[in-house]
């Protein structure tokens, strides 16, 4: 269901702010939905010590790439704080909301 940008040329071409981007595609009608969910970089963290996978503070998913990390319009959120578990449910019926939207 989602595809991970393994190739390291693409991790290049990543702002500060993206650790990583998923992209995530829908195997069900319609099969050619995609979304990008991205995992924000804390803005208050020194980003030219950091590795891949530190100080990752939130996620958020939209119809394509985020071109900001403030992007709201769209988008949808998941704060990695110490209760993501209680958000990850509103989350995920988040992702659905564009397949759903798409089949009407």
């Amino acid at each position: 269901m989602s595809e991970i940008m393994n190739d390291e040329s693409a991790w290049s071409n990543l702002e500060w702010w993206e650790d990583e981007i998923w992209i995530l595609e829908s195997l069900l009608s319609p099969k050619e939905l995609k979304i990008y969910m991205t995992f924000l970089v804390d803005p208050q963290a020194a980003i030219y010590e950091r590795k891949r996978g530190e100080h990752v503070w939130a996620a958020k998913a939209a119809l394509g790439r985020l071109k900001d990390w403030l992007a709201d319009e769209g988008v949808i959120s998941l704060s990695l704080s110490h209760n993501w578990e209680k958000q990850l449910p509103d989350f995920l019926k988040g992702l659905d909301e564009p397949r759903d939207q798409k089949e009407s």
